[in-house]
């Protein structure tokens, strides 16, 4: 094999060793990737805490400000600076796991991987026995574009169904429905996936309508309100039987589990 030797020049620096331009901007292209998987992860979490921030310093949107759903929390046990309970290793497509026992409670807490419904005063408590036919129902939100979504009660199953919470009421009936919905980034929703079905909940709009279907009967909620709650503040699962209200809960910011947004609706047809 011949080897031949070419002199270096200002106009061929490198000669025999030229890269092709294509290769020349693949690093750019590489960091330009990673960075922008970083920041779709990253911004919705940021976007979702400087909405928050606007309305702490008096800006205009659709959640409550914390000092008005602080109000709410009084009405339990809760001391106001206390922190969310986090619990390793739990299973969080389990609805009955989305609210934690109270630190007195804690011995009464269920082991890891497994699920307990508590009762509207936070005890355990064991899963109401009805006719399946009554305890199965359809609901939509058409500005998320969510179109008949399966509810259930009487399982906690989130892979599979939306799950109305154990001695909530029914729609239609004095009291409020509590229904949790999985999430996961908003990039990732998907209306027919029970696992990101409400992974777009934080937009839904004061004045929206959801709509649900039960046992016949076709029923029109309005939202009124939205706010956070931690996720040992299980007052929110009580029922205000003057009220014929709709509650929907899933975790906030999106992508993580460290608080619960609950969105409220009021009937106003059937």
């Amino acid at each position: 094999m011949l080897y031949s030797y070419q002199k270096a020049t200002s106009e061929v620096p490198s000669p025999g060793k030229v890269i092709p331009r294509y290769l020349k901007i693949l690093p750019t292209l590489v960091s330009s990737l990673g960075m922008g998987l970083v920041a779709s992860v990253v911004w919705p979490m940021a976007s979702y805490n400087l909405s928050l921030r606007a309305i702490e310093d008096g800006g205009r949107g659709n959640l409550l400000s914390p000092i008005i759903y602080e109000s709410f929390a009084s009405e339990g046990d809760l001391s106001s600076d206390s922190e969310p309970i986090l619990i390793a290793d739990v299973d969080y497509t389990r609805a009955s796991n989305w609210f934690t026992f109270s630190p007195a409670e804690a011995g009464s807490a269920p082991l890891p991987g497994q699920s307990q419904f508590i009762n509207l005063n936070g005890q355990p408590t064991a899963p109401i026995n009805l006719p399946v036919s009554e305890q199965q129902y359809l609901l939509a939100i058409p500005s998320l574009g969510i179109k008949e979504a399966a509810v259930r009660a009487d399982t906690d199953d989130l892979t599979k169904s939306l799950i109305q919470y154990q001695q909530t009421a029914f729609p239609g009936e004095a009291g409020a429905p509590v229904i949790f919905g999985h999430s996961t980034l908003p990039q990732f929703f998907n209306p027919k996936n029970y696992l990101t079905i409400f992974s777009t909940l934080p937009n839904l709009k004061l004045g929206a309508d959801i709509f649900v279907d039960y046992a016949g009967v076709k029923y029109t909620y309005r939202v009124s309100k939205m706010y956070e709650v931690k996720p040992n503040e299980f007052w929110v699962l009580k029922q205000d039987y003057n009220k014929k209200i709709l509650k929907l809960i899933t975790c906030v910011p999106p992508g993580t589990k460290l608080r619960r947004l609950v969105i409220e609706a009021e009937l106003i047809k059937t």
